[in-house]
């Protein structure tokens, strides 16, 4: 019996999900009550009024609450009378590790933590989603993982493949995932801002460059090199295109060009060619 402390668009994905897998969803505690009935009844569980309530009809909890409230519910379910029936505790923050649910572990309770690597939307969307997800979970580099153990076997049966990371690098493998997905939408949002200064309506130019957009991602996928997967006047050596850029940069969105001559550089960087790196200062 699984069920989620933490009734947010996470919680209710993976409930879903391992309902649609086959298996029993036992329900759902909020701080906000009616997250939690909304929670349950998206999922056919209970509403519980307490984590107490909440522990003694779990097997398994998964704790799908913000990363700032981790430490504070870890504390709170350690003083708690906790069922010897749960086999573990499992958070899935990306940015904690696993040693933020000590004192549960102290307790005498197995604790992991298991992270989808994906972003999550619309609780449908993200479903359909969780079928391709890769789970991340924790391993130590002086220590062999534990590849036998309750959560390692949930995810087998679901079919969704495992990524071990280190335990000690944690925030990195965040950072790294923040980057891909927060950023690139920032990296896009700049893209749109400068061709809408460039004259283009502003109701056009996300399909106008969608072909642009998905061409790129192909390009990625089809390469095992980013290198190789790379277009443009950087890879080409193209000084007279860039120092055209810059210009334009400087006229009419100067704020903008620090961020492209850092870019780059980062571009150089992964080439290893840095033919342009008197420009690009």
């Amino acid at each position: 019996m699984i069920s989620f402390i933490g009734a947010g668009k996470v919680g209710v994905a993976l409930g879903l999900y391992f309902k649609e897998k086959g298996f029993e969803i036992g329900g759902y505690y909020s701080r906000t009550y009616q997250h939690t009935q909304r929670a349950a009844k998206s999922t056919g569980s209970e509403a519980y009024s307490s984590i107490a309530e909440l522990l003694r009809h779990s097997s398994m909890v998964w704790i799908t609450a913000s990363d700032d409230a981790l430490p504070l519910l870890a504390e709170e379910i350690s003083r708690l009378e906790i069922p010897q029936q749960i086999e573990a505790f499992i958070h899935t923050s990306g940015v904690h590790s696993t040693k933020v649910l000590q004192p549960i572990n102290d307790a005498g309770f197995n604790t992991y933590s298991a992270h989808p690597l994906m972003a999550f939307a619309k609780a449908e969307e993200s479903v359909e989603a969780l079928s391709s997800a890769y789970f991340s979970i924790e391993t130590s580099t002086k220590e062999k993982t534990d590849s036998d153990n309750c959560l390692t076997r949930l995810i087998e049966k679901t079919g969704n493949n495992i990524l071990y990371i280190d335990t000690n690098k944690k925030e990195l493998y965040h950072c790294a995932a923040t980057v891909l997905s927060n950023y690139m939408v920032t990296l896009l949002n700049m893209s749109y801002e400068m061709f809408a200064e460039s004259g283009m309506s502003k109701s056009e130019i996300k399909e106008a460059t969608a072909p642009l957009l998905k061409s790129t991602l192909n390009n990625i996928n089809q390469n095992e090199l980013m290198s190789d997967a790379l277009t443009g006047p950087i890879k080409r050596g193209d000084s007279t295109t860039i120092a055209k850029h810059l210009k334009a940069l400087h006229k009419f969105m100067p704020s903008k060009k620090r961020v492209y001559t850092e870019l780059g550089k980062e571009t150089m960087d992964m080439l290893q060619d840095y033919k342009l790196k008197d420009i690009l200062t």
